[in-house]
């Protein structure tokens, strides 16, 4: 509100904060205003019919939205009031009960007519185990995934021919490497490298013979290569004991010497032209 200026000549009145204290004892009264407010002109509005009320959404006060609540007439409210409510449905079975149910209810789920074992549809476990089977069986060796025979093939194959139009060298292996007088020219070592890395082949044979004519005897137990150092020490029926040399062909390749060794004889490999005679 506006407040209204005092004359030119008349004396301006003291702030109130400057205004004399009031005596002990008496309240401080405040002055009225100089002017009151005017009275409100217009009056609310007043609500509206509970039929046309909005009601909140379930966005909750900040999603700024209302929806109308549809109130239904008092004869369905009274219908509704009146029809009796269903039944609360029965707790869940607890303890074998629940498992009788949960079986029974899955077999009646799964069975039907036309299917082998009863069953209308396979589950996602019987697909996967079959699946399976069937990557299996499309999988299955084959004589091709055996382990081939070790035969040499040259990494580089290449053909030079001189001015004949003859090969420089031999394209084929010689027969000579074949010839048991061949093997007698070997050392040790070439003779255990033909036995081991020519598994299955003749030149093993003819390797095997060699070792056995410079005294070398085969532990089918050990799989290696024994001599005698010395003469045995202890010599019985099944065995005999000593100092022995053995071709150690897994972790060294070289020979070692055991002390004290028993040589089972039924692990010593026959020859088998002594085992024919």
């Amino acid at each position: 509100p506006a407040v209204k200026k005092p004359p030119a000549g008349a004396e301006r009145e003291p702030p109130q904060w400057m205004s004399p204290p009031a005596p002990f004892g008496e309240e401080h009264q405040v002055p009225p205003p100089l002017e009151a407010p005017p009275p409100p002109t217009e009056s609310p509005p007043p609500p509206p019919p509970a039929s046309t009320r909005p009601r909140a959404s379930s966005d909750g006060p900040r999603g700024g939205r209302a929806v109308e609540a549809k109130v239904a007439p008092e004869s369905e409210q009274t219908a509704l009031a009146a029809e009796p409510s269903a039944p609360p449905p029965p707790p869940p079975p607890s303890g074998l009960c629940a498992v009788a149910a949960s079986q029974a209810a899955a077999s009646s789920s799964s069975t039907g007519p036309g299917v082998i074992g009863g069953s209308s549809s396979i589950s996602r476990e019987r697909e996967r185990v079959v699946s399976n089977l069937n990557g299996s069986f499309r999988d299955l060796p084959c004589a091709a995934d055996s382990r081939r025979k070790r035969k040499y093939t040259p990494r580089n194959p290449y053909t030079h021919f001189d001015s004949h139009g003859h090969a420089a060298y031999p394209m084929m292996p010689t027969r000579n490497y074949e010839h048991p007088d061949m093997f007698e020219k070997y050392d040790h070592d070439t003779l255990f490298f033909i036995f081991y890395y020519q598994q299955g082949l003749y030149q093993q044979h003819l390797a095997a013979k060699e070792l056995k004519k410079l005294s070398w005897r085969y532990h089918t137990k050990y799989l290696t290569w024994f001599q005698r150092h010395e003469e045995p020490r202890e010599t019985g029926s099944s065995f005999e004991r000593g100092a022995y040399v053995y071709f150690d062909h897994d972790s060294g390749w070289c020979q070692r010497i055991k002390g004290d060794f028993a040589f089972e004889y039924q692990y010593l490999e026959e020859d088998p032209a002594a085992a024919e005679s």
